[in-house]
């Protein structure tokens, strides 16, 4: 249960974000707007990780580094600079769902690259989120 709501908490944040990021992208560009929810979140990120987890960051492996390296770079600066630019053109009630057609890519590059195996449920869960991804775009 306490997943399910941890869940739903972020995806409270989530959507609260995007509306915040339309609101304030009526005053900035999204690189602005992007630069700045980047400062913010580096700087709480950093000192959650280093008061709760200090230990854990000086025993990290090469590897990981690198993984986590990657996904940062793809997640924070790129992705949070193509979301907020969707958010403006698009606005949020067609931007954010797109945008949570993440479980999408994150399945197939599961099984592609994380060795992961396709069942019943998730080519199933794939292709509702290509259907809506497909009505949400295409509506007018």
């Amino acid at each position: 249960m306490l997943g399910a709501a941890l869940a739903l908490s972020a995806a409270l944040g989530f959507g609260a974000s995007a509306v915040f990021a339309r609101v304030g992208m009526q005053y900035v560009r999204p690189t602005t707007g992007t630069f700045i929810s980047l400062l913010v979140g580096v700087a709480i990120t950093f000192t959650l990780a280093v008061v709760f987890h200090f230990d854990d960051i000086l025993t990290l492996g090469g590897i990981a580094f690198a993984w986590f390296l990657l996904s940062g770079t793809l997640n924070f600066p790129l992705g949070r600079l193509l979301n907020f630019t969707s958010v403006g053109k698009l606005g949020v009630a067609r931007a954010a769902p797109v945008v949570g057609a993440s479980p999408l890519f994150a399945a197939i590059l599961g099984v592609t690259v994380g060795g992961e195996t396709m069942n019943l449920f998730i080519f199933g869960g794939t292709v509702a989120i290509i259907a809506g991804i497909a009505l949400i775009v295409g509506q007018r």
